[in-house]
C-alpha cells in the first residue's frame, strides 16, 4: 500500500477541523495521532457495549488494523466521529455521531427534531407536508425580543413559558442549552394563546464566543436566534386561523437552518412532481440573494421527486428553469429508482447519497482508493472500514428529544455509507472491480452484524461529495469529482486569530493575505498538484474540460456496479450541452437517482475575469506553480504539531452536492 505523507494543506485543515482542545483556554490541541487513538477508543467502546464484554485477541487485532489504515489516511471515519468520537458527549448524546438525516416535516415534534439535528451538526433533508401544522389562532400584533446581556455562562438551561391573561402577554424564555433551543421552537409552533403580545426572552443565553465545553465548539450567542424566531412568528401570523401550506413549512425550516450557528446549514427540501404547490416550490428561491426578507431561503436546496419517467418535454422545461436560475436549481430525483433501491425511501440527506425513511439516519465512512497498489489490500480495507461503519450504527437514540421512530428505524435499517474518494485517479478499475469492491464492503458490514446477532444493514455503499476529508487525506479529486486542473492554488479561509496555525505557515513561505470581504478572515494559498489524474492540454496548461456526458458516464459506472444508494456528484456543464444531457437521461433514467448541476467554471479564467474578489481554486501553469513551491520550506508545527482550531462542524457537509472549499 502507498503511504502519502501529509501535505501542508492536509495537516493545516486537519488540525483546524478535527483536533480538539486539551485545555480550557484553547491553547493546546490534539495531534493527528491522538485523534486516531480517540476514535479507535470510541470504536472499542461501541463494540464492547454491543457484546457486553471485553474484546478478544482477534477483535483487538482488527481495531489495530483499523488504526493503521486511519494513520495512513487510506480510510477515514465520519468527520463527526473524528471531532467527537470518544468524548462524553458522543456517549451521552449519540445523535451527534451522524452525518445525515431525513424526515417528513408535518408536526410540531418534527420541527423540534429538525432544529435539534442541525444543532448537533447533522445535515437534514426535509419533505414538508401540510395538514397538521397551523398558524396562530389569530394574529399577534406585537412581537418583542429581550436580548441577552450575559457576560458568561450560568443561565437557566430550561425554557420557561407563561401567559398572562390580563395583559394577554405570551412569553417564551429560552434556556441556555441546545435542548432548550430545539424545544423552544416547539413551544412557538404549538402555542394557542389568545395573545396580543409575544415576548421572546433570550436573557439566559450565554454570550457569543463562549466555549461549549462538551462539544468543543463556540457558542453563537443569541444574535441569530433572536432574529429568526420573530420571523417564524411572522409566518404563523400570516397564516393565523389557517393550516400552514408546504411552502410555509419550507420557510420555517429555512429559518431553523439559519439558526444553526448563523452559517449555511446542510439542508435539502423535497416535493413531489404532482404537488399543487410545485410551481411555488420551483420559484421559492427567486431573488433570495437580493431581497432581505428572502435571505433565509438560501438555506434550502430544492429538488423535485419524479415518480414516473419524465418525457423530453418535461426535462427540457426543467433544464430551462435550471439554466435560467443560474445553472443548478431546482434539482430533480428519480424517486421510483430511489424507492427500488431503498423501499423505505421518503427523504434523503442534503447531498442525496443516502436514501432515507421518514426519520432516518446514516453515518458515512470513506476509502481513498488511489492509495492502494494491490487490489486485494483495497478489498480488505473496504471490509474493515465497513465493519467499523456498522459499529457506528449501534447507538441509543432515545435522548429525550428525538421521537422514538428515529431509534426504531435505525434498529431496523442500520444504514451504512461506505464511500470512495480518489476515483478519477483509478481509471484502471473496471465495472467488475467495482462490483467486487461492493461485495467486499457489504460482506464486511454483514459479517459485523452476524457476529453480534443484530439486523444486517439494509444498504451499505454510496459515494459522497467529500470536500474536507478528501483534502485531509490528500486524495487526488474529491469523491467522484475531477479536479479543475493539475496545478492549483487552493485559497483556504482561516480565522485571522488562528495564530498558532498561521504563524508556522507564514514562516514556511506560504502566502497569507487578508480576506477581501471578511475582516476577521484571511486566505492561505496552498499549492496542490493533482498527479495521476488525466487532464486536457489548454495552451500548455493541464486543465479539466471534461464534457458533462463523460461525468455522467462515470456516475453510471458507479451506480450500476458499486453504489447501493446514490453517488453524489455535481455535473459541470455548459448550456450548449443540455440536449446531450437530456439524451443521456432518457437513455439511462433507470441508472439515475439524482445529481447536482452547476455551470462549468472555465479553469483558464482568473478571479478578475469573473468579477470575483478571489477564487477558492485557481488553475495555474507549471511555471507559476513551481515558482511558488520553490520558495516554500517544511512547516514546523511546533510542539505536538498542534494549532489553534476554529471548528465549523459542517465544513465537510454540502449544500448543493459539492462540499465548499474553506
Amino acid at each position: 500500500m502507498t503511504d502519502v505523507p501529509f501535505s501542508a494543506r492536509a495537516k493545516a485543515i486537519f488540525l483546524r477541523t478535527y483536533c480538539r482542545p486539551l485545555n480550557d483556554d484553547g491553547s493546546a490541541f490534539e495531534t493527528f495521532e491522538q485523534v486516531v487513538d480517540r476514535v479507535v477508543g470510541h470504536q472499542k467502546w461501541l463494540w464492547e457495549r454491543a457484546t457486553g464484554g471485553s474484546l478478544n485477541d482477534i477483535e483487538a487485532a482488527e481495531l489495530e488494523e483499523l488504526r493503521s489504515l486511519l494513520l495512513a489516511r487510506k480510510v477515514s471515519l465520519a468527520g463527526r466521529t473524528l471531532w467527537l468520537g470518544g468524548t462524553e458527549i458522543a456517549r451521552s448524546r449519540e445523535v451527534s455521531q451522524f452525518n445525515c438525516s431525513g424526515l417528513v416535516v408535518k408536526t410540531v415534534h418534527d420541527a423540534v427534531d429538525f432544529l435539534w439535528l442541525m444543532l448537533n451538526g447533522c445535515g437534514v433533508g426535509g419533505k414538508p407536508q401540510d395538514g397538521n401544522l397551523n398558524g396562530f389562532p389569530r394574529p399577534i400584533p406585537k412581537v418583542e425580543v429581550i436580548r441577552s446581556e450575559r457576560t458568561g455562562k450560568g443561565g437557566e438551561e430550561h425554557n420557561t413559558e407563561t401567559f398572562d391573561p390580563e395583559t394577554r402577554t405570551w412569553t417564551i424564555r429560552v434556556g441556555d442549552s441546545g435542548e432548550a433551543w430545539a424545544k423552544a421552537v416547539g413551544k412557538l409552533l404549538a402555542g394557542k394563546y389568545p395573545a396580543e403580545r409575544l415576548v421572546f426572552d433570550f436573557s439566559q443565553v450565554r454570550p457569543e464566543g463562549s466555549l461549549l465545553s462538551r462539544y468543543g465548539w463556540r457558542s453563537a450567542g443569541d444574535t441569530v436566534i433572536a432574529e429568526e424566531f420573530p420571523k417564524i412568528a411572522g409566518v404563523l401570523n400570516r397564516r393565523a386561523g389557517q393550516l400552514l401550506r408546504k411552502l410555509d413549512i419550507a420557510d420555517i425550516i429555512n429559518h431553523l437552518g439559519v439558526i444553526q450557528t448563523g452559517r449555511r446549514g446542510a439542508e435539502i427540501l423535497l416535493m413531489d412532481d404532482d404537488d399543487p404547490e410545485l410551481e411555488g416550490f420551483i420559484t421559492f428561491k427567486e431573488d433570495c440573494y437580493s431581497r432581505p426578507e428572502r435571505f433565509h431561503r438560501q438555506q434550502s436546496n430544492n429538488s423535485i421527486l419524479f415518480w414516473k419517467r419524465p418525457d423530453r418535454a418535461s426535462l427540457e422545461d426543467i433544464f430551462g428553469r435550471i439554466v435560467a436560475s443560474g445553472g443548478n436549481e431546482p434539482g430533480f430525483i428519480n424517486a421510483a429508482e430511489a424507492k427500488r433501491r431503498a423501499p423505505w425511501f421518503e427523504t434523503a440527506n442534503p447531498c442525496v447519497e443516502i436514501l432515507l425513511p421518514d426519520k432516518g439516519f446514516c453515518n458515512l465512512v470513506e476509502v481513498d482508493i488511489s492509495k492502494f497498489d494491490h487490489f486485494e489490500e483495497l478489498l480488505r480495507a473496504l471490509h474493515v472500514i465497513a465493519r467499523a461503519n456498522y459499529r457506528q450504527t449501534l447507538v441509543n437514540l432515545d435522548d429525550g428529544i428525538l421521537q422514538r421512530a428515529w431509534h426504531e428505524n435505525n434498529e431496523f435499517l442500520h444504514l451504512c455509507g461506505v464511500s470512495l474518494t480518489g476515483i478519477v485517479a483509478r481509471p484502471d478499475l473496471t465495472a467488475y472491480d467495482y462490483k467486487q469492491m461492493r461485495i467486499a464492503a457489504t460482506a464486511g458490514a454483514w459479517s459485523m452484524a452476524d457476529d453480534l446477532g443484530t439486523a444486517r444493514p439494509k444498504n451499505v455503499t454510496c459515494v459522497k461529495p467529500s470536500g474536507t476529508q478528501s483534502k485531509t487525506m490528500d486524495a487526488p479529486g474529491e469523491g467522484a469529482h475531477k479536479p479543475l486542473g493539475r496545478y492549483i492554488f487552493n485559497n483556504v479561509v482561516y480565522q485571522r486569530s488562528e495564530a498558532s496555525l498561521l504563524d508556522p505557515l507564514r514562516a514556511a513561505g506560504y502566502e497569507v493575505r487578508p480576506h477581501p470581504t471578511q475582516e476577521t478572515m484571511v486566505l492561505v494559498k496552498f499549492p496542490v498538484e493533482n498527479d495521476g489524474v488525466p487532464f486536457e492540454d489548454f495552451h500548455g496548461t493541464p486543465v479539466n474540460l471534461e464534457p458533462a456526458v463523460e461525468q455522467l458516464e462515470r456516475y453510471r459506472l458507479l451506480m450500476d456496479n458499486f453504489v447501493d444508494q446514490n453517488c453524489s456528484i455535481t455535473i459541470s456543464y455548459g448550456p450548449e450541452e443540455v440536449p446531450a444531457i437530456i439524451d443521456w437521461l432518457l437513455d439511462h433514467w433507470d441508472s439515475y437517482v439524482g445529481v447536482s448541476w452547476a455551470f462549468r467554471t472555465d479553469p483558464t479564467k482568473t478571479a478578475e475575469d469573473f468579477g470575483a474578489a478571489y477564487l477558492p481554486q485557481e488553475v495555474v501553469d507549471r511555471e507559476t506553480f513551481e515558482a511558488y513551491t520553490a520558495q516554500l520550506k517544511p512547516v514546523d508545527w511546533g510542539d505536538g504539531e498542534s494549532g489553534a482550531v476554529d471548528i465549523e462542524l459542517l465544513g465537510e457537509d454540502c449544500a448543493s452536492g459539492v462540499c465548499p472549499v474553506r
